[in-house]
């Protein structure tokens, strides 16, 4: 089987825009932004959903979420995971969604 498109963004063998990266996640912006911003936060172990997280890594997701909303001066943000068959790509990816209009809002 052929790697996710995450694990290729990862290794740097396709293109993404990327925000941030720390030991454990990439954040990169979304090619197909559902709010004014909208960045995937990424593990950068294959990990297939949430229900395979840490509880530390799963705190380190909000702390980057965080310092996402001081850095853009959000208004507000909504943090979006879909896991198991509701998931696009079998990759652990949060949405980050900040200043989320009633047009653009998931």
């Amino acid at each position: 089987m052929d790697e996710c498109v995450f694990c290729r963004i990862i290794k740097g063998e396709e293109k993404a825009e990327v925000i941030r990266k720390t030991g454990n996640f990439i954040v990169i912006k979304d090619i197909n932004p559902q709010a004014a911003i909208h960045f995937l936060i990424v593990p950068t172990t294959h990990i297939k959903d949430v229900s395979g997280i840490t509880d530390e890594l799963w705190k380190e997701v909000k702390d980057i979420a965080i310092l996402l909303a001081r850095e853009k001066s959000a208004k507000g943000f909504k943090l979006i995971h879909n896991a198991g068959d509701a998931a696009s790509i079998p990759h652990m990816q949060v949405h980050f969604l900040a200043d989320v209009t009633s047009e653009r809002a998931l």
